[in-house]
């Protein structure tokens, strides 16, 4: 399965992914009460962090789905059916990661389903020129951070 990798020492907190985001899934305008992008990056004392749904293996977000508008697909992802979302938010309040965003003027929740962009890249990692946010295999992911961690361990 593959997953989203965040990588804060490169991101200048341009939002140009929430950009990219909210083109790639939503019509409305970046001004307006329905702007929704799917993918938030924050600027913390820490530095840059991003909220975006991490399709949980436990998924407190589908079990407190009243109107079953959320469901895990047969590839793992948690997928979205916007026309069963009741509004109760639910998904929203136990969400363990912040990702669910609340629409209020459509009384609707929204998430990432990784369907944007070309296939391959989400619509979000394609417009992050600084290569802070990338989308990759998760047993790759895990590996990589490993052998850095190790490096790091070995360096010392």
């Amino acid at each position: 399965m593959k997953a989203f990798v965040f990588r804060p020492d490169k991101c200048d907190v341009c939002r140009e992914c929430e950009v990219a985001c909210t083109a790639a899934c939503s019509t409305a305008p970046r001004d307006s009460a329905r702007y929704a992008p799917f993918i938030k990056v924050y600027q913390s004392p820490q530095g840059p962090f991003l909220r975006l749904c991490k399709h949980c293996e436990d998924t407190p977000c589908v079990d407190a789905c009243i109107g079953e508008s959320l469901q895990r697909g047969p590839d793992g992802i948690i997928v979205q059916d916007e026309k069963r979302c009741v509004g109760c938010f639910m998904c929203n309040m136990v969400c363990p990661h912040g990702a669910i965003k609340t629409v209020m003027g459509l009384e609707k929740a929204f998430k990432c389903t990784l369907v944007c962009g070309d296939g391959d890249h989400p619509a979000c990692v394609a417009a992050c020129d600084r290569d802070a946010l990338q989308f990759d295999d998760f047993s790759t992911t895990v590996k990589r951070r490993r052998t850095r961690k190790i490096q790091g361990i070995v360096k010392k």
